[in-house]
């Protein structure tokens, strides 16, 4: 699966051209770039990227990604649950209005 392309499941997460974004996709790059992930793929694809869960020493990424202030919880596709982890960082992030 090395360099596959994937969506995470029930993530929502700025674009780079939007506040936050590029400073969330240097910290994805730090968490993981060249670092053992398991990802459990849905069997869906989304704008050429796969959809799944992903996890980096056992920990589930995008958990780690709202937690630290990066993104937020998607719940039309997460059901609510990634929403405890998000902090007053993460709530500033602007929802898509496709995880409403």
């Amino acid at each position: 699966m090395s360099g596959l392309p994937i969506r995470l499941n029930g993530l929502d997460g700025p674009e780079l051209d939007e506040r936050g974004g590029k400073a969330g996709k240097r910290f994805m790059q730090g968490l993981v770039l060249h670092k053992p992930v398991q990802c459990e793929l849905t069997g869906a694809k989304t704008y050429d990227r796969w959809v799944g869960t992903c996890y980096f020493n056992g920990v589930d990424i995008a958990q780690i990604a709202v937690s630290e202030g990066h993104a937020r919880d998607c719940p039309r596709y997460s059901r609510g649950r990634y929403k405890k982890f998000e902090t007053s960082a993460s709530r500033r992030i602007r929802r898509k209005s496709y995880c409403r």
